[in-house]
């Protein structure tokens, strides 16, 4: 049995792969989504994301690809999760392969002519939009980014035939900053912020409610969320870590809520490992 089961949950609450059924619409996160989800269906071309580590910006990018399963049918999404690739051929080797293309070519120029083909061949004969999603996005250098901004460059009369997200921490920007044709072509920019006091406790419920908790704002006591966001400050993915770890605290203990004096002794005794 799993620990969850123990505490009448059906699945887990605070685990840290980024299902978007856990997504949790916190103002700034889901005026994000809104702002993405604007510029995709107007193919405006390029869309950053940025924010800290921990901010849920690979769970949203998830959450937004949900979005458009159900009403989004002429698009096509192709997610890249770590872009850290040695050489620009091998980066666009690996958007050929990404977008199904068998066409071996041995330099970039072939790939790109290729894959110009391949995106004209969806755009006006498939009537589908491709969108290009990176997430980890500092990880490209200036090379690879030149290579998205060749990308975007292939568009019709009336749009582009290629619309790209990235999704980056903060660092992202510096790079950004130093390749003015690439920042120019930016449609749509918007940094992440933690969630607030009262948006982090209804996050600790809303998982819960997720999980199938009969009674999920009880698990935690007030003083015991108050605590949480004290420690985590807002951010997503420390809170997922702790209240994880206060939850098979709980358990051990034989107790049916976790509360502000099981969080301090949790705290205290340097078990928790701040991210």
């Amino acid at each position: 049995m799993n620990y969850y089961e123990l505490i009448g949950l059906e699945k887990e609450p605070f685990s840290m792969t980024p299902d978007p059924d856990f997504y949790f619409e916190a103002k700034h996160h889901t005026h994000c989504v809104d702002r993405l989800e604007i510029s995709l269906r107007l193919a405006r071309g390029l869309n950053i994301v940025v924010g800290g580590i921990g901010l849920g910006k690979t769970t949203l990018s998830r959450y937004l690809l949900s979005r458009f399963s159900d009403f989004g049918r002429d698009f096509k999404f192709f997610l890249v999760i770590d872009p850290g690739f040695e050489s620009n051929l091998e980066f666009i080797q690996y958007i050929a392969r990404l977008f199904g293309i068998r066409i071996t070519q041995d330099n970039v120029m072939g790939y790109m002519n290729v894959i110009e083909h391949f995106l004209i061949d969806m755009s006006i004969e498939a009537n589908k939009q491709i969108v290009l999603i990176i997430d980890e996005g500092q990880k490209m250098g200036a090379d690879q980014l030149e290579l998205i901004r060749s990308l975007l460059n292939f568009e019709t009369n009336q749009k582009k035939l290629i619309q790209v997200v990235i999704l980056a921490q903060p660092e992202f920007r510096e790079t950004l900053n130093s390749m003015p044709n690439l920042k120019d072509r930016v449609a749509m920019s918007y940094t992440l912020q933690p969630l607030d006091r009262e948006e982090s406790k209804q996050f600790i419920d809303y998982r819960l409610r997720v999980a199938a908790h009969p009674a999920p704002e009880e698990l935690f006591t007030d003083d015991a969320k108050e605590m949480i966001y004290t420690e985590t400050q807002g951010y997503p993915r420390k809170m997922v870590v702790l209240c994880h770890n206060l939850l098979l605290e709980m358990l051990m203990a034989k107790r049916e809520s976790v509360t502000a004096n099981m969080v301090n002794s949790y705290l205290s005794n340097k078990q928790y490992t701040q991210l």
